[in-house]
């Protein structure tokens, strides 16, 4: 079975018993980062957690996830996660209990860690490379060597037995723009199956400055097009047709109908964020906006406001989840979800395209909608 297809049978299952649990758990274990990035919005959509939880608390999480059927588990975040001291326990547990595991890192970290990765098992892991050479790259990244490193840590991973698939991720800027081609190139040359391009989001003068203008229209096409090719050529995955739809203009459109079917977004009955304060959230854009899971216990005892001490009580009680979710049903996404990246817009169309064409989803969604707007 497809995964898409097996996602699209959870989110309908999760709608309909008003519990379940996340197929995905995506974890954030620190904000702290040892690089500068020119781009980074870190400050602008992610609140500062007090206090980082630690490898124990983590494992628990993992441990309460597993249990309620989570299948892959995604580390990255506002930071660097390597810098996180809970991150080999993240690791080490997310496998044991049989996690697919997927990593983001800026790859600065990563040679110390690939021993490790290999030996668990690990199945992905990205390194965010912005520059096809080091003189872009680490202008972009803010530091002198970022570059040399992130391919030490690459190669040095690559070069283990059980090392896990590869992938670059690269956010695109005007100063980054020509180099499209060559980072696919740099990719293959490096073992990656995958380079993932992404619209640059931006807030503050210094990412207006690297902002992709109207005018840069033309060169975006002629390099998505010979990025296309280059990838077909080299038999390499690429996300970089992506970039011709526009980030940031709209909130994710709805299809016709009503309940699931016609949800703009699924992530809210599917996908789990946990900030490294314990904050929920459905995705990465509106991370931090739920309330905390940091202390294990009954619900309520994270907070005023918070979710509950567990992943159960967070996925099926906290009131912003349950926000999202009506909001969704009711095909009026948040504001922040404007910025959401078309390559996770696509694969939540792809889950919604595997729905069932039945009565029931509808039914399921529309009974959801009002389950979900009574207090919990």
């Amino acid at each position: 079975m497809d995964e898409r297809d097996a996602i699209a049978a959870r989110v309908v299952h999760n709608a309909a018993t008003s519990g379940g649990g996340p197929w995905t758990l995506e974890v954030y274990p620190t904000l702290r980062c040892n690089l500068s990035c020119q781009f980074c919005d870190t400050t602008d959509r992610h609140r500062k957690p007090q206090n980082e939880m630690s490898g124990a608390r983590w494992s628990e999480i993992i441990d309460e996830a597993a249990d309620l059927g989570t299948q892959r588990i995604m580390v990255l975040g506002g930071g660097e996660p390597l810098l996180a001291e809970a991150a080999p326990a993240i690791f080490s547990r997310a496998k044991l209990r049989g996690l697919t595991g997927f990593l983001t890192t800026n790859g600065t970290r990563l040679s110390r860690f690939a021993p490790l990765l290999a030996q668990i098992g690990w199945d992905e892991v990205h390194v965010s490379i912005d520059g096809a050479t080091a003189s872009t790259h680490d202008r972009l990244r803010g530091q002198a060597g970022a570059f040399r490193q992130s391919v030490r840590g690459l190669c040095a991973l690559r070069g283990l037995s059980g090392a896990p698939r590869l992938g670059i991720h690269t956010v695109v800027t005007r100063e980054n723009l020509e180099e499209l081609p060559d980072l696919v190139r740099l990719g293959a040359a490096l073992g990656c199956a995958r380079v993932e391009f992404d619209h640059l989001i931006a807030y503050r003068p210094e990412q207006l400055r690297l902002a992709l203008q109207p005018a840069d229209q033309p060169r975006l096409e002629a390099a998505v097009s010979e990025a296309l090719a280059t990838a077909r050529t080299l038999g390499i995955e690429t996300t970089a047709e992506a970039l011709l739809r526009p980030r940031g203009l709209s909130t994710p459109p709805p299809a016709p109908g009503v309940g699931l079917a016609a949800a703009p977004c699924l992530k809210a009955w599917h996908h789990l964020v946990i900030q490294a304060d314990g904050r929920v959230s459905p995705c990465c854009v509106l991370a931090g906006e739920g309330g905390p899971i940091r202390d294990s216990g009954p619900i309520g005892s994270g907070g005023s406001g918070g979710s509950g001490g567990s992943v159960g009580a967070a996925w099926t009680h906290d009131p912003f989840l349950q926000t999202v979710r009506t909001s969704m049903l009711q095909k009026t996404p948040l504001p922040r979800c404007r910025e959401c990246s078309e390559n996770i817009l696509v694969h939540e169309r792809a889950i919604r395209d595997r729905l069932p064409n039945s009565p029931q989803v509808a039914g399921q969604g529309a009974g959801q909608a009002a389950t979900l707007s009574e207090p919990a």
